[in-house]
């Protein structure tokens, strides 16, 4: 897969709550960050962890993707988040997905 294919699977996954087609598209050792710098999510049971604890929270959860950019081994991607922990307002976010080896190794999340 192409780094733009594993990132398309990977939010069409997330907005279908799809934890099954979510997960093998991480490593074991995946990172989630807080920008710029905080450690949130540090190996994929605590990303499993996350993501099934947001789905249950988040019976209307969906994100839409307003731009994305490709650097390399990044894809840069601006988005909005609807029904995020049950609440009725849109935020919006921007996500650095990092990609080696054909999976997504690192996840920046930089929020208003």
């Amino acid at each position: 897969m192409t780094i733009e294919q594993i990132i398309d699977a990977q939010m069409l996954a997330f907005n279908n709550r799809d934890i099954k087609s979510m997960m093998p598209l991480y490593p074991d050792d995946i990172k989630i960050y807080n920008f710029p710098d905080t450690l949130a999510i540090d190996g994929k049971k605590e990303c499993e962890k996350m993501f099934v604890t947001l789905f249950e929270n988040s019976p209307n959860l969906r994100a839409e993707i307003i731009k994305t950019i490709q650097f390399d081994n990044k894809v840069i991607v601006q988005e909005y988040i609807y029904g995020r922990n049950g609440s009725n307002e849109r935020t919006e976010q921007v996500v650095i997905f990092e990609v080696t080896n054909q999976k997504i190794s690192r996840m920046d999340i930089m929020r208003k």
